[in-house]
């Protein structure tokens, strides 16, 4: 399958919410409010487009969509920016085919581009830990939402990215909406 990886455009928009609606309701976890959290972090400050893709295949449906939002980990004597990863949404016809692991590649490399050192996910350990994400702890990471214990994840985008980076994740008050 010939996919194109494409920053997201306006005209864009209304076929994403469909997107990530359909993807993310078989999902127990989900409360539905992925879309909204899309619509509230391309409003704040610091949203950038580039950050932002979907996935299409040679027709021009959108397939996948990735969001990538700056965020800061708050240590005692540092603040540090990382990106944080949400959401990552595969149309359900298209998923277990790699597309959302070619997506978080392309993600990953805008975020090495733009000088982020790592990023953030509150995902499924299995999925995420089999493309190189661990357990946010292991680097004395702590989260400010309520994220069951080892859902937060992290990965470092260069290394020794996240030595001595140590403290609280703080979110965009989009985040906290929800």
């Amino acid at each position: 399958m010939n996919l194109s990886f494409e920053t997201i455009q306006p005209t864009d928009y209304d076929q994403v919410d469909e997107l990530v609606a359909q993807a993310f309701a078989p999902i127990d976890e989900s409360d539905g409010s992925e879309v909204d959290l899309i619509h509230q972090l391309r409003t704040s400050y610091d949203y950038q487009p580039s950050l932002e893709m979907v996935v299409k295949p040679g027709h021009g449906e959108i397939v996948a969509h990735g969001l990538l939002t700056p965020v800061t980990i708050r240590g005692d004597r540092h603040t540090t920016s990382v990106l944080a990863l949400a959401p990552l949404a595969v149309a359900p016809g298209y998923q277990r085919q790699g597309i959302g692991s070619q997506l978080m590649v392309e993600l990953e490399s805008r975020a090495q581009l733009a000088g982020y050192p790592a990023i953030s996910v509150v995902g499924n350990s299995t999925y995420y830990g089999r493309h190189g994400y661990v357990m946010a702890e292991d680097f004395a990471i702590h989260n400010t939402l309520p994220v069951p214990m080892g859902n937060h994840l992290i990965k470092a985008l260069k290394p020794g990215a996240l030595a001595h980076v140590g403290g609280m994740l703080e979110y965009p008050a989009a985040f906290h909406k929800f």
